[in-house]
């Protein structure tokens, strides 16, 4: 059921989460995925192994996802 709020004697039901808390959401969980592959997985013998691109690249997933998230619930308190 959807929470209700008291609004000057009017009963109102409470805002939906928006769509950037969502984002942020699965971007976060695919960040911390990506970030725990790369450091249980050996390097792959490639040019640039030795940079761990999987732990760029989810760390900068999960940074993202964070900023979404935090975004999404700003933007239900107001």
């Amino acid at each position: 059921m959807a929470e209700r709020e008291e609004r000057g004697g009017v009963t109102q039901a409470a805002e939906p989460l928006p769509i950037w808390f969502f984002v942020g959401l699965i971007l976060l969980c695919y960040g911390v995925i990506i970030v725990a592959s790369g450091l249980l997985s050996a390097p792959r013998p490639t040019v640039l192994a030795e940079t761990r691109p999987a732990l760029w690249w989810g760390g900068l997933t999960a940074v993202a996802g964070a900023i979404f998230l935090l975004i999404g619930l700003r933007a239900r308190r107001r």
